[in-house]
Protein backbone atom coordinates (compact mmCIF):
# COMPACT_ATOMS: atom_id res chain seq x y z
CA UNK A 1 0.00 0.00 0.00
CA UNK A 2 1.22 3.52 -0.79
CA UNK A 3 1.41 6.42 1.81
CA UNK A 4 -1.80 8.05 2.74
CA UNK A 5 -2.77 10.78 0.57
CA UNK A 6 -2.67 13.07 3.90
CA UNK A 7 -0.75 12.37 7.10
CA UNK A 8 -0.42 14.23 10.13
CA UNK A 9 1.87 13.06 12.54
CA UNK A 10 2.00 13.79 15.71
CA UNK A 11 0.64 17.73 14.80
CA UNK A 12 0.41 20.44 17.78
CA UNK A 13 -1.32 24.14 16.92
CA UNK A 14 -2.34 26.57 19.00
CA UNK A 15 -5.10 29.49 18.15
CA UNK A 16 -3.86 32.22 20.60
CA UNK A 17 -3.28 30.73 24.27
CA UNK A 18 -4.84 27.67 23.47
CA UNK A 19 -3.53 24.88 22.12
CA UNK A 20 -6.37 23.06 19.69
CA UNK A 21 -4.35 20.03 18.64
CA UNK A 22 -2.17 18.34 20.72
CA UNK A 23 -0.39 15.51 19.63
CA UNK A 24 -2.89 14.51 17.02
CA UNK A 25 -2.58 12.17 13.87
CA UNK A 26 -4.83 11.37 11.38
CA UNK A 27 -4.64 10.31 7.85
CA UNK A 28 -6.54 9.84 4.52
CA UNK A 29 -5.88 7.27 2.06
CA UNK A 30 -6.99 7.10 -1.87
CA UNK A 31 -10.67 5.65 -2.07
CA UNK A 32 -11.80 6.89 1.75
CA UNK A 33 -14.26 9.29 2.54
CA UNK A 34 -13.27 10.58 6.58
CA UNK A 35 -15.84 12.71 8.51
CA UNK A 36 -14.50 14.97 11.05
CA UNK A 37 -16.74 14.80 14.21
CA UNK A 38 -16.92 16.78 17.48
CA UNK A 39 -18.76 19.56 19.09
CA UNK A 40 -18.30 22.96 17.62
CA UNK A 41 -14.72 24.53 18.62
CA UNK A 42 -13.19 21.15 19.02
CA UNK A 43 -10.83 22.01 16.15
CA UNK A 44 -12.41 20.52 12.67
CA UNK A 45 -11.47 23.81 10.93
CA UNK A 46 -8.31 23.93 12.37
CA UNK A 47 -7.29 20.30 11.53
CA UNK A 48 -8.23 21.11 7.63
CA UNK A 49 -6.86 24.21 7.55
CA UNK A 50 -3.34 22.76 9.15
CA UNK A 51 -3.60 20.19 6.23
CA UNK A 52 -3.24 22.48 3.81
CA UNK A 53 -0.63 24.54 5.49
CA UNK A 54 -2.39 27.42 6.33
CA UNK A 55 -1.81 26.97 9.76
CA UNK A 56 1.60 27.28 11.69
CA UNK A 57 2.64 24.09 13.54
CA UNK A 58 4.15 23.95 17.19
CA UNK A 59 5.07 20.51 16.47
CA UNK A 60 4.99 17.30 14.32
CA UNK A 61 4.52 17.21 10.53
CA UNK A 62 1.91 16.88 7.15
CA UNK A 63 2.66 15.36 4.84
CA UNK A 64 1.08 14.90 0.99
CA UNK A 65 1.91 11.39 -0.04
CA UNK A 66 5.87 10.50 -0.10
CA UNK A 67 6.19 14.79 0.05
CA UNK A 68 6.94 16.58 3.86
CA UNK A 69 4.90 19.90 2.85
CA UNK A 70 5.10 21.47 6.61
CA UNK A 71 7.52 21.30 9.15
CA UNK A 72 7.55 22.62 12.58
CA UNK A 73 10.24 24.63 11.62
CA UNK A 74 8.16 26.56 9.47
CA UNK A 75 9.54 24.48 6.28
CA UNK A 76 7.29 24.73 2.66
CA UNK A 77 6.87 22.02 0.69
CA UNK A 78 4.75 22.20 -3.05
CA UNK A 79 1.96 19.33 -2.59
CA UNK A 80 2.52 16.53 -4.99
CA UNK A 81 -1.19 16.18 -5.44
CA UNK A 82 -4.00 17.63 -6.65
CA UNK A 83 -6.05 19.67 -3.94
CA UNK A 84 -9.67 20.53 -3.70
CA UNK A 85 -10.81 22.97 -0.92
CA UNK A 86 -13.60 24.60 0.63
CA UNK A 87 -13.49 26.97 3.72
CA UNK A 88 -16.07 28.12 5.94
CA UNK A 89 -15.84 31.01 4.20
CA UNK A 90 -16.06 31.00 0.04
CA UNK A 91 -13.05 31.64 -0.48
CA UNK A 92 -13.79 34.24 -3.87
CA UNK A 93 -13.91 37.79 -4.91
CA UNK A 94 -17.21 39.41 -5.29
CA UNK A 95 -15.46 40.24 -9.21
CA UNK A 96 -15.27 36.93 -10.08
CA UNK A 97 -17.51 35.24 -12.58
CA UNK A 98 -19.09 32.03 -11.64
CA UNK A 99 -17.80 29.81 -14.74
CA UNK A 100 -14.07 32.03 -14.44
CA UNK A 101 -13.81 30.67 -10.61
CA UNK A 102 -14.94 26.84 -11.68
CA UNK A 103 -12.59 27.16 -14.42
CA UNK A 104 -10.02 28.35 -12.27
CA UNK A 105 -10.34 25.97 -9.59
CA UNK A 106 -9.76 23.00 -12.55
CA UNK A 107 -6.86 24.95 -14.24
CA UNK A 108 -4.07 24.76 -11.20
CA UNK A 109 -2.99 21.59 -12.45
CA UNK A 110 -3.66 23.00 -16.32
CA UNK A 111 -6.72 20.72 -16.89
CA UNK A 112 -10.44 21.77 -17.75
CA UNK A 113 -13.62 19.87 -17.69
CA UNK A 114 -17.34 20.36 -18.80
CA UNK A 115 -18.92 20.87 -15.21
CA UNK A 116 -22.10 21.54 -16.81
CA UNK A 117 -23.75 18.62 -15.22
CA UNK A 118 -22.31 19.76 -12.14
CA UNK A 119 -24.04 23.54 -12.31
CA UNK A 120 -27.47 21.66 -13.38
CA UNK A 121 -26.70 19.56 -10.37
CA UNK A 122 -26.71 22.45 -8.34
CA UNK A 123 -29.45 24.55 -10.26
CA UNK A 124 -26.77 27.14 -10.91
CA UNK A 125 -26.94 26.47 -15.21
CA UNK A 126 -28.38 29.96 -15.50
CA UNK A 127 -25.70 31.97 -12.93
CA UNK A 128 -22.76 30.46 -14.59
CA UNK A 129 -21.98 34.02 -16.35
CA UNK A 130 -22.99 36.19 -13.31
CA UNK A 131 -20.31 38.24 -10.67
CA UNK A 132 -20.28 36.06 -7.57
CA UNK A 133 -21.47 39.29 -5.72
CA UNK A 134 -25.09 39.08 -7.61
CA UNK A 135 -25.41 35.62 -5.75
CA UNK A 136 -27.86 34.73 -3.06
CA UNK A 137 -25.56 33.47 -0.03
CA UNK A 138 -26.63 30.07 -0.77
CA UNK A 139 -25.59 30.01 -4.39
CA UNK A 140 -22.06 31.45 -3.88
CA UNK A 141 -21.99 28.75 -1.45
CA UNK A 142 -22.89 26.06 -4.10
CA UNK A 143 -20.13 27.85 -6.14
CA UNK A 144 -17.07 27.57 -3.58
CA UNK A 145 -18.56 23.83 -3.05
CA UNK A 146 -18.07 23.34 -6.73
CA UNK A 147 -14.44 24.85 -6.63
CA UNK A 148 -13.35 22.33 -4.00
CA UNK A 149 -14.86 19.32 -6.01
CA UNK A 150 -13.98 20.02 -9.95
CA UNK A 151 -9.87 20.07 -8.85
CA UNK A 152 -10.58 16.11 -8.36
CA UNK A 153 -13.23 15.46 -11.24
CA UNK A 154 -10.37 17.17 -13.26
CA UNK A 155 -7.51 15.20 -12.14
CA UNK A 156 -6.53 11.46 -13.18
CA UNK A 157 -4.44 10.92 -10.14
CA UNK A 158 -6.01 10.79 -6.69
CA UNK A 159 -6.36 14.39 -5.43
CA UNK A 160 -7.16 15.44 -1.84
CA UNK A 161 -10.57 17.18 -1.62
CA UNK A 162 -11.04 18.86 2.01
CA UNK A 163 -14.26 20.59 2.73
CA UNK A 164 -15.87 22.40 5.37
CA UNK A 165 -19.05 22.44 6.38
CA UNK A 166 -20.45 21.87 2.81
CA UNK A 167 -23.89 21.55 3.51
CA UNK A 168 -24.33 24.77 5.20
CA UNK A 169 -26.52 27.09 3.42
CA UNK A 170 -27.62 24.64 0.96
CA UNK A 171 -31.02 22.71 0.42
CA UNK A 172 -32.11 19.51 -0.07
CA UNK A 173 -32.03 18.72 -3.13
CA UNK A 174 -28.17 19.90 -3.55
CA UNK A 175 -27.40 18.06 -0.37
CA UNK A 176 -28.71 15.20 -2.38
CA UNK A 177 -25.89 16.02 -5.24
CA UNK A 178 -23.15 16.71 -3.42
CA UNK A 179 -23.75 13.45 -1.49
CA UNK A 180 -23.50 11.49 -4.66
CA UNK A 181 -20.80 13.79 -6.43
CA UNK A 182 -18.73 12.64 -2.83
CA UNK A 183 -19.05 9.06 -3.23
CA UNK A 184 -18.14 9.10 -6.86
CA UNK A 185 -14.69 10.77 -5.85
CA UNK A 186 -14.54 8.25 -3.31
CA UNK A 187 -14.87 5.44 -5.85
CA UNK A 188 -12.46 6.99 -8.05
CA UNK A 189 -10.15 6.63 -5.76
CA UNK A 190 -9.83 10.32 -4.18
CA UNK A 191 -9.05 11.14 -0.47
CA UNK A 192 -11.82 13.18 0.68
CA UNK A 193 -12.01 14.85 4.42
CA UNK A 194 -15.34 16.38 5.26
CA UNK A 195 -15.95 18.33 8.63
CA UNK A 196 -19.78 18.54 9.01
CA UNK A 197 -22.77 17.81 10.84
CA UNK A 198 -24.98 16.67 8.39
CA UNK A 199 -26.48 12.92 8.98
CA UNK A 200 -26.49 12.51 5.25
CA UNK A 201 -22.03 13.28 4.92
CA UNK A 202 -21.72 11.03 8.03
CA UNK A 203 -24.14 7.98 6.42
CA UNK A 204 -21.79 8.19 3.26
CA UNK A 205 -18.24 8.50 4.59
CA UNK A 206 -16.29 5.58 5.23
CA UNK A 207 -14.67 6.89 8.32
CA UNK A 208 -15.59 9.22 11.47
CA UNK A 209 -12.28 10.74 13.14
CA UNK A 210 -13.19 12.29 16.71
CA UNK A 211 -11.05 15.56 16.86
CA UNK A 212 -11.17 15.00 20.80
CA UNK A 213 -10.33 11.30 21.09
CA UNK A 214 -7.62 11.78 17.63
CA UNK A 215 -9.26 8.70 17.00
CA UNK A 216 -10.94 6.65 13.73
CA UNK A 217 -13.36 4.74 13.81
CA UNK A 218 -14.59 2.54 10.44
CA UNK A 219 -17.94 3.38 9.15
CA UNK A 220 -20.10 1.14 6.27
CA UNK A 221 -20.97 3.92 3.61
CA UNK A 222 -24.36 3.88 1.62
CA UNK A 223 -24.25 1.94 -1.41
CA UNK A 224 -23.43 3.93 -4.76
CA UNK A 225 -23.89 4.05 -8.31
CA UNK A 226 -21.49 3.59 -11.03
CA UNK A 227 -19.05 6.92 -11.17
CA UNK A 228 -19.54 9.12 -14.38
CA UNK A 229 -16.85 9.31 -16.57
CA UNK A 230 -15.35 12.57 -17.09
CA UNK A 231 -13.51 14.16 -20.14
CA UNK A 232 -10.64 16.18 -19.41
CA UNK A 233 -8.74 18.75 -21.79
CA UNK A 234 -5.29 20.57 -21.03
CA UNK A 235 -5.76 24.38 -19.86
CA UNK A 236 -3.53 27.10 -19.44
CA UNK A 237 -2.17 27.29 -15.72
CA UNK A 238 -3.66 30.66 -14.25
CA UNK A 239 -1.08 32.06 -12.04
CA UNK A 240 -1.33 34.23 -8.65
CA UNK A 241 -0.24 37.15 -11.15
CA UNK A 242 -2.07 36.35 -14.20
CA UNK A 243 -5.25 36.27 -11.69
CA UNK A 244 -4.20 39.53 -10.20
CA UNK A 245 -3.92 41.57 -13.03
CA UNK A 246 -7.37 40.42 -14.31
CA UNK A 247 -8.95 41.61 -11.04
CA UNK A 248 -6.97 44.63 -11.61
CA UNK A 249 -8.43 45.37 -14.54
CA UNK A 250 -12.00 44.63 -14.11
CA UNK A 251 -12.38 46.24 -10.72
CA UNK A 252 -9.69 49.47 -11.61
CA UNK A 253 -7.95 48.82 -7.92
CA UNK A 254 -4.92 50.18 -9.29
CA UNK A 255 -6.30 53.33 -10.18
CA UNK A 256 -8.74 53.79 -7.00
CA UNK A 257 -5.33 53.43 -5.18
CA UNK A 258 -1.77 53.58 -6.49
CA UNK A 259 -2.42 55.64 -9.54
CA UNK A 260 -4.97 57.96 -7.35
CA UNK A 261 -1.61 58.52 -4.91
CA UNK A 262 0.41 59.74 -7.37
CA UNK A 263 -1.81 61.77 -9.21
CA UNK A 264 -2.21 63.57 -5.74
CA UNK A 265 1.51 63.78 -5.42
CA UNK A 266 1.45 65.07 -8.78
CA UNK A 267 -1.36 67.70 -8.06
CA UNK A 268 0.67 68.72 -5.28
CA UNK A 269 4.20 69.45 -7.19
CA UNK A 270 2.26 71.53 -9.97
CA UNK A 271 0.74 73.46 -7.32
CA UNK A 272 4.18 74.66 -6.38
CA UNK A 273 4.20 76.31 -9.76
CA UNK A 274 7.48 76.96 -11.62
CA UNK A 275 10.03 75.66 -9.34
CA UNK A 276 12.28 73.24 -11.23
CA UNK A 277 15.05 75.64 -12.28
CA UNK A 278 16.10 76.29 -8.83
CA UNK A 279 16.77 73.15 -7.85
CA UNK A 280 20.24 70.92 -8.00
CA UNK A 281 20.15 67.77 -10.23
CA UNK A 282 19.81 65.34 -6.73
CA UNK A 283 16.44 68.00 -6.48
CA UNK A 284 14.96 67.71 -9.44
CA UNK A 285 15.47 64.03 -10.26
CA UNK A 286 13.94 63.85 -6.56
CA UNK A 287 11.20 65.65 -7.69
CA UNK A 288 10.49 63.35 -10.97
CA UNK A 289 10.09 60.30 -9.19
CA UNK A 290 8.34 61.29 -5.95
CA UNK A 291 4.43 60.76 -7.53
CA UNK A 292 6.14 56.65 -9.13
CA UNK A 293 7.18 56.33 -5.14
CA UNK A 294 4.13 57.57 -3.95
CA UNK A 295 2.47 54.40 -6.17
CA UNK A 296 4.27 52.47 -4.37
CA UNK A 297 4.12 52.98 -1.20
CA UNK A 298 0.38 52.74 -1.18
CA UNK A 299 1.03 49.11 -1.39
CA UNK A 300 -0.77 46.10 -3.17
CA UNK A 301 -4.66 46.87 -2.97
CA UNK A 302 -5.46 43.14 -3.41
CA UNK A 303 -3.94 42.23 -0.22
CA UNK A 304 -7.28 43.52 1.46
CA UNK A 305 -9.34 42.76 -1.46
CA UNK A 306 -8.54 38.73 -1.04
CA UNK A 307 -9.30 39.31 2.93
CA UNK A 308 -12.56 39.07 1.63
CA UNK A 309 -13.92 35.54 2.22
CA UNK A 310 -10.75 34.42 2.63
CA UNK A 311 -9.88 34.61 -0.77
CA UNK A 312 -6.08 34.33 -0.01
CA UNK A 313 -6.05 31.57 1.97
CA UNK A 314 -8.08 29.70 -0.44
CA UNK A 315 -5.42 30.69 -2.87
CA UNK A 316 -2.35 29.44 -0.61
CA UNK A 317 -3.51 25.99 -0.29
CA UNK A 318 -4.63 25.45 -4.14
CA UNK A 319 -2.73 28.24 -5.70
CA UNK A 320 0.35 27.89 -4.02
CA UNK A 321 0.46 31.71 -3.81
CA UNK A 322 -1.60 35.30 -2.71
CA UNK A 323 -2.73 36.85 -6.32
CA UNK A 324 -0.84 40.06 -7.27
CA UNK A 325 -0.14 42.50 -10.03
CA UNK A 326 2.92 41.20 -11.24
CA UNK A 327 4.22 43.55 -13.80
CA UNK A 328 1.33 46.14 -13.69
CA UNK A 329 3.63 48.40 -11.45
CA UNK A 330 6.05 48.65 -14.08
CA UNK A 331 3.47 50.49 -16.43
CA UNK A 332 2.27 52.74 -13.48
CA UNK A 333 5.65 54.16 -12.52
CA UNK A 334 6.85 54.46 -16.16
CA UNK A 335 3.07 56.24 -17.08
CA UNK A 336 3.32 58.47 -13.80
CA UNK A 337 7.06 59.60 -14.54
CA UNK A 338 6.37 60.57 -17.83
CA UNK A 339 3.65 62.73 -16.98
CA UNK A 340 5.72 64.06 -14.28
CA UNK A 341 8.19 65.37 -16.49
CA UNK A 342 5.91 66.72 -18.67
CA UNK A 343 3.79 68.46 -15.91
CA UNK A 344 7.12 69.81 -14.38
CA UNK A 345 8.96 70.62 -18.03
CA UNK A 346 11.71 68.72 -17.33
CA UNK A 347 13.73 67.20 -19.90
CA UNK A 348 12.64 64.19 -21.23
CA UNK A 349 14.86 61.40 -20.02
CA UNK A 350 14.43 57.74 -20.93
CA UNK A 351 17.07 56.39 -18.17
CA UNK A 352 14.47 58.27 -15.74
CA UNK A 353 11.61 56.61 -17.24
CA UNK A 354 13.14 53.02 -16.91
CA UNK A 355 14.35 54.32 -12.82
CA UNK A 356 10.40 55.22 -12.17
CA UNK A 357 9.17 52.46 -13.53
CA UNK A 358 11.57 50.22 -11.83
CA UNK A 359 11.09 52.07 -8.72
CA UNK A 360 7.54 52.01 -8.59
CA UNK A 361 7.88 48.30 -8.94
CA UNK A 362 10.51 47.24 -6.51
CA UNK A 363 8.61 49.76 -3.23
CA UNK A 364 4.79 48.84 -4.52
CA UNK A 365 6.10 44.58 -4.01
CA UNK A 366 8.26 45.69 -0.85
CA UNK A 367 5.33 46.97 0.57
CA UNK A 368 3.18 43.73 -0.31
CA UNK A 369 5.27 42.09 1.28
CA UNK A 370 5.33 44.06 4.89
CA UNK A 371 1.37 43.49 4.31
CA UNK A 372 1.26 40.10 3.80
CA UNK A 373 3.60 39.24 6.75
CA UNK A 374 1.69 41.44 9.26
CA UNK A 375 -1.36 39.02 8.04
CA UNK A 376 0.36 36.35 9.51
CA UNK A 377 0.61 37.76 12.85
CA UNK A 378 -1.33 37.00 16.31
CA UNK A 379 -2.83 40.44 15.70
CA UNK A 380 -2.84 41.45 12.44
CA UNK A 381 -4.73 44.68 12.60
CA UNK A 382 -2.92 46.01 15.36
CA UNK A 383 0.11 46.77 13.07
CA UNK A 384 -0.27 49.88 10.45
CA UNK A 385 2.16 49.28 7.38
CA UNK A 386 1.58 52.45 6.40
CA UNK A 387 3.03 54.01 9.89
CA UNK A 388 6.12 51.75 8.67
CA UNK A 389 6.67 52.86 5.00
CA UNK A 390 8.24 56.39 6.08
CA UNK A 391 11.68 53.81 6.36
CA UNK A 392 12.16 53.98 2.73
CA UNK A 393 12.13 57.56 2.61
CA UNK A 394 15.86 57.32 3.56
CA UNK A 395 16.88 54.60 1.06
CA UNK A 396 15.01 56.82 -1.82
CA UNK A 397 17.27 59.76 -0.97
CA UNK A 398 20.45 57.82 -1.01
CA UNK A 399 19.21 56.33 -4.27
CA UNK A 400 18.78 59.83 -5.48
CA UNK A 401 21.97 60.94 -4.63
CA UNK A 402 23.79 57.41 -6.11
CA UNK A 403 22.15 58.52 -9.47
CA UNK A 404 23.02 61.97 -9.59
CA UNK A 405 26.87 61.80 -9.14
Amino acid sequence: MGAPLLALNGVEVRRGMRAVLNDHTFEVNAGELVALVGSNGSGKSTLLETAVGLLPLERGTVRHGDVEVLDAEGRRRSSPVSIGLTLQKNGMLGSEIVSEHLELSCSMRGVAIDFTRFLDGFALSHRQHDLVTNLSQGQARKVAVLAGLLPAFASDQPALVLLDEPAAGLDDAAVDALCGWLTELRLLGHGLVVCTHDQRLLAIATAHHDIATSSTTPHQAAEAPVPTAVERRSSKVVSPSSFGLRVHRRTMLWLNQNAMAALLTLGVLLSLGEFMSALNPMQQLGMVLAPALAAGLCGEALVAATQEERSNAWWRAVGGGVPHAGWLPLFIGAAITVMTILGLQASLNLTHIVIGSLLCWCVWHGVRWAQLSTQRLARPRAVFVGLLTPVLILPYALLIDFLTR
